[in-house]
């Protein structure tokens, strides 16, 4: 069953092409299972001339050298006019607004984790201590006497 619907389908597809002027290329397909040959049918024996080609000059060629025409070119335009604004406006929106503004922004962002504010601190607390002859640092974080513990049982 299947190597004749697969032979019918095959056909069909080569009169397909064949009606639509295209070159059908002679097909021979044998199946390995059921020893089943398809061949093209007989409407697809009249073959089309081939169609001729001639010979055209590229009227675009690819080894252009386009620094002939701009030897200056900065590689975004042909046109040397174009191609020296492109380069001005890159230029600019790159160094002057990315590097200068972003770098001045970086520079002014407000103290990150409050680190300058600590040394500040701990610059002024040193001084305070040191003019009223306190020592400078503590075994106690906490004045005990204003800890109130639980009564011991």
């Amino acid at each position: 069953m299947a190597p004749g619907l697969l032979g019918l389908y095959a056909r069909r597809l080569l009169a397909a092409a064949a009606t639509r002027g295209r070159l059908a290329a002679r097909v021979r397909w044998e199946s390995s299972s059921a020893r089943a040959v398809i061949a093209p049918s007989a409407v697809v024996g009249k073959r089309a001339p081939e169609p001729t080609m001639r010979w055209q000059e590229d009227p675009d060629p690819e080894d252009e050298n386009p620094h002939e025409k701009n030897p200056d070119s900065h590689g975004y335009d042909k046109d040397p006019v174009v191609d020296l604004w492109n380069m001005r406006v890159v230029f600019f929106f790159g160094f002057s607004i990315v590097l200068v503004l972003g770098s001045t922004f970086v520079a002014h962002l407000p103290d990150y984790r409050m680190q300058e504010w600590a040394r500040r601190e701990a610059e002024r607390l040193v001084k305070h201590r040191e003019a009223n002859g306190l020592p400078i640092m503590e075994s106690n974080c906490f004045d005990p006497g204003k800890i109130q513990l639980p009564v011991d049982d």
